[in-house]
């Protein structure tokens, strides 16, 4: 996964990929409902709408969002920061393409409501390691209405149900903390284990490790010393249980937990997986999603241009860029 703004992983793919397309400029809009739509992917002040549960890609065992509450055993675990990323780059690389169907359920505030809204919703994901990750979830009669996706350069976020229409997109590059999406291709990237690049982890020297029970915590720091996201893994097979992430004041803003590690071709893939994100307002955002049908993927050429380029921004009545390590209207 990318660090520290840079994801240094390149391969032959990104040639037959077009380039990121210049963003439509949409007409001027009451400044109150750009900032409500783009609240909605925040991590801090997280106003979510129930067509983004698509986005995260896999599933979730939520308990509490803290790491599994039975008694594991107790495994020695690596002895540096730097030998428990060089583990976790040697897991990034034995990672498989695959598809899995999923089941996704959302809990989420509306501003102004007391109550949160609740919904299901079926998904599809496609996940072409190192970094190209597709999700789409159905909202009604569209099986598209939401698109969450990433390739070596890019992520973008689509979302397109009747009373909204906005479109997401950035460059990894720009990337230097976490980007602000709570389903985020770095989640689902970070999901899968790929904490550390295949190739190797760049910026070995920002992250510490503690031993601490039956778990190594590797926390990633940056420049300036401030907490980016701390990393659970369990130490007897260095599956990740865990993952924190830190605003810049160093507040925890979301955690996500992963569970129900299943097989495909050798490479564990957790099924259960659950996000929690708080608002300014303290209040909490909870995704649970189960993927199940795992199975082993061939992606033909088609398939790769389909899948993992950006859409179209001109299909979408708003868009955002990230820039500067915020999301600017276009």
């Amino acid at each position: 996964m990318r660090e520290n703004s840079k994801f240094e992983i390149r391969n032959s793919k990104q040639a037959r990929r077009k380039g990121i397309r210049n963003p439509k400029r949409a007409p001027a809009r009451d400044e109150r409902l750009v900032l409500r739509v783009s609240d909605l992917f925040r991590i801090s002040g997280f106003d979510i709408r129930a067509c983004l549960v698509a986005a995260a890609g896999l599933g979730i065992l939520l308990a509490g969002c803290a790491v599994r509450p039975e008694r594991l055993p107790v495994c020695p675990g690596k002895p540096t920061a730097a030998a428990a990323l060089q583990t976790l780059a040697a897991r990034a690389r034995d990672a498989v393409p695959l598809r899995a169907n999923g089941q996704g359920r959302l809990t989420y505030h509306v501003p102004d409501k007391e109550r949160p809204e609740r919904h299901n919703l079926p998904m599809q994901m496609w996940f072409n390691p190192p970094a190209d990750v597709y999700i789409q979830g159905s909202v009604g009669v569209d099986v598209r209405a939401v698109i969450i996706g990433s390739n070596e350069e890019e992520f973008w976020l689509a979302l397109r149900p009747q009373e909204m229409s906005s479109y997401y997109t950035g460059r990894w590059q720009d990337v230097r903390d976490f980007e602000g999406l709570m389903m985020s291709p770095r989640v689902v990237l970070e999901a899968f284990g790929i904490v550390a690049a295949p190739d190797g982890e760049p910026n070995a020297a920002l992250w510490s490790l503690q031993n601490k029970g039956p778990y190594d915590i590797l926390t990633r720091r940056d420049e300036a010393g401030r907490p980016v996201k701390r990393v659970y893994v369990y130490a007897c097979d260095y599956l990740v249980h865990k993952i924190e992430y830190y605003d810049p004041a160093g507040k925890i803003v979301a955690v996500a937990a992963l569970g129900d590690y299943k097989p495909v071709e050798g490479f564990l893939v957790p099924t259960e997986i659950g996000v929690v994100a708080t608002g300014s307002d303290g209040r909490k955002d909870t995704m649970k999603i189960e993927l199940s049908s795992l199975k082993l993927m061939k992606f033909n050429e088609q398939q790769l241009q389909r899948l993992f380029v950006p859409p179209d921004t001109d299909k979408f009545e708003h868009t955002y860029r990230y820039e500067e390590g915020r999301w600017v209207p276009q």
